[in-house]
């Protein structure tokens, strides 16, 4: 193993801290563990401001910080780190799992000794953030990358029109298709449920879903964490239709992927509605349990989906067009027919494993920086 760091800095890690950034952080990193001396770097809402902890989670090395309460300070104190830690290393790497502010001080921290960083792009960060108060630490960041990894070709894309001069690279997702396994025998409802998954933020698309969706032929089941804004437009949806209180279940977040896969299994239909989005782990891990998904055409599902063969695509931001693909979804579980569940699942496995996800990323990563 290379005894010079590749300090891996993500603001989040591990399927307990909520949302799919953390869970590919976790993945991505392990996958790079065993081929490089890897740090991960990353928040802990539950230390101390101004202090950080070393630990160890599944094998990988873990450097935790307490954030600052500031973003700017935060910024500081993350330099500050990156350069005590890399300072007595002869050639430290750096990379920056998510392109927020965060990379700038990791782009920082590599200017210092010479280098230039590896950016991923996720999601948020390409979608919102490059409109916020540090799209310029973002855009400064991206250019000055020696690749920006990217995990969908429409990010790619984004990122190249925001910041001209970056290289940009095509970098899917993909999932653990062991873990997430295909039942045969999974027997549809008799009124299909549909599953909507995830850290459930304003940009999932509740709204649309709520417009969309038919609850005299289905029922909804929410499993994951639902923003403030989502509780209230729930509430008043179910206050002004009570009709529609029976047929709506709502789980909480689970890390427990045991438990994550009996969510899916409960599921006829797995419903990815976003305004827009990265690669959805949701759409890989239910369609790698061979589960029928109606995805937004936008994002990894444009990589993934084919329509009508491997899943169902609908136009982003339509109800009308979200209500045709869930009624298309609701007809082939009446068919009988398992075809589209088996080729969701043969994507997956063929594509988008973990497996083939992590000979990818040591491939893409040892390249850049031999």
């Amino acid at each position: 193993m290379p005894a010079d760091p590749l300090f891996f800095v993500t603001p989040a890690y591990g399927r307990s801290a909520g949302g799919g950034l953390g869970v590919s952080a976790e993945r991505i990193a392990r996958h790079l563990a065993g081929a490089f001396s890897l740090r991960v770097v990353t928040l802990a809402p539950q230390l101390q401001p101004w202090t950080y902890q070393r630990g160890e989670v599944r094998g990988v090395e873990l450097l935790q910080l307490g954030h600052t309460g500031n973003p700017k300070t935060l910024l500081q104190f993350l330099a500050d780190v990156l350069e005590a830690e890399s300072r007595h290393a002869a050639n430290p790497r750096f990379l920056g799992f998510y392109c927020n502010e965060m990379a700038y001080a990791v782009t920082l921290a590599a200017a210092r000794h010479g280098a230039a960083p590896l950016l991923f792009a996720r999601g948020n960060d390409v979608d919102l953030d490059v409109f916020g108060e540090f799209a310029f630490h973002i855009h400064h960041a991206m250019g000055r990358a020696r690749r920006v990894f990217c995990v969908s070709r429409e990010m790619a894309a984004k990122v190249r029109a925001f910041c001209p001069g970056a290289k940009a690279s095509y970098l899917p997702n993909g999932v653990d298709t062991h873990r997430f396994a295909f039942q045969e025998n999974d027997t549809p409802h008799a009124r299909p449920v549909v599953g909507l998954f995830g850290d459930v933020k304003q940009k999932k698309g509740l709204e649309l879903l709520l417009a969309a969706l038919d609850f005299s032929r289905f029922d909804l089941r929410i499993v994951g964490q639902l923003r403030e804004e989502n509780r209230k437009l729930l509430h008043g949806f179910l206050t002004l239709r009570p009709e529609c209180l029976p047929h709506v279940d709502l789980h909480p977040y689970t890390d427990d992927e045991a438990m994550l896969r009996e969510h899916y299994r409960q599921a006829d239909i797995v419903c990815i509605p976003s305004l827009h989005e990265g690669m959805s782990n949701v759409m890989l891990e239910a369609m790698a349990c061979g589960k029928l998904c109606v995805c937004s055409a936008v994002g990894g599902a444009l990589d993934v989906v084919r329509d009508g063969d491997n899943g169902f695509l609908f136009e982003p931001r339509s109800a009308q067009s979200l209500a045709q693909a869930l009624d298309k979804a609701a007809d082939c579980l009446r068919s009988g027919s398992a075809a589209v569940r088996r080729r969701a699942r043969a994507t997956v496995e063929g594509e988008f494993s973990a497996k083939r996800e992590g000979r990818r990323c040591r491939r893409a990563v040892q390249a850049m920086l031999s």
